[in-house]
């Protein structure tokens, strides 16, 4: 809590030093599942001032389908797949003109898979009935979103340094997730820490996270995936940004 109130406080001063006339602040799951969230929300607001949401679980995903549809798709829709560290998000428009979202949240991240590995059919079992849906929609353009799908990408370009330009609108093959998914498997978790593009923190995780994309693009027979680093953010400051 107080990390983050300190990080608030940073871009207060940010705010003022560049004059900035609106803004918004939103808190996601971290606070919305917290026991204590109002306690942290009014320390929050008592130290800053500022006005913190907290949004729903479906107004994160519009927002996040929101920006990075927009940042990616020519049509400004698709398919969003955010693996997370405990589940793994779809979210979609189910028909061509509908206006509400299907969200779908299954409960199978990189950290739970690696904390509890199980077989490929394990892995595609909670998530079928939503992946035997998508496969219905016609010519789904699948966009991913998240430190898992995003380092792949960094990955597949062995990007010294991470480079957000490069990652954003990059297009991965089932074949590059299938190739990264062995390649890092062959590695121990310091071996990994050294490949190129892979944030260290990351790698005794990755495989999973790599995985789950593999098992999903595999069953959806999905061909391609376009990677986008806008998401929530970028879909708060489109829905803010004037006409």
């Amino acid at each position: 809590m107080e990390r983050t109130i300190n990080v608030l406080q940073e871009y207060l001063k940010l705010i003022k030093q560049f004059k900035v006339d609106r803004y918004r602040v939103v808190a996601t799951s971290a606070v919305r599942e917290a026991a204590n969230a109002a306690f942290f929300l009014d320390q929050a607001c008592r130290s800053t001032g500022m006005d913190i949401q907290i949004i729903s679980g479906a107004e994160e995903a519009r927002l996040n389908y929101l920006g990075a549809c927009h940042s990616v798709s020519p049509q400004g829709t698709g398919l969003i797949i955010d693996i997370g560290g405990g589940s793994t998000e779809f979210t979609y428009l189910p028909h061509k003109g509908s206006l509400e979202l299907c969200c779908h949240s299954i409960p199978l991240g990189a950290v739970r898979l690696t904390e509890q590995p199980c077989l490929l059919s394990e892995i595609l079992l909670p998530m079928k009935d939503v992946l035997d849906e998508i496969k219905l929609l016609p010519d789904p353009f699948f966009i991913g979103v998240g430190g898992t799908i995003t380092t792949i990408a960094a990955v597949c370009q062995e990007l010294e340094v991470y480079d957000p330009q490069s990652v954003h609108g990059y297009t991965l093959t089932e074949h590059d997730v299938e190739r990264i998914m062995f390649f890092l498997a062959a590695k121990n978790n310091e071996e990994r820490k050294k490949v190129p593009g892979l944030q260290p923190e990351r790698a005794d995780i990755i495989v999973a996270g790599v995985t789950i994309l593999w098992a999903i693009l595999r069953y959806l027979e999905a061909g391609t995936l376009v990677v986008s680093e806008a998401d929530l953010l970028y879909g708060i400051i489109l829905e803010m940004a004037p006409l």
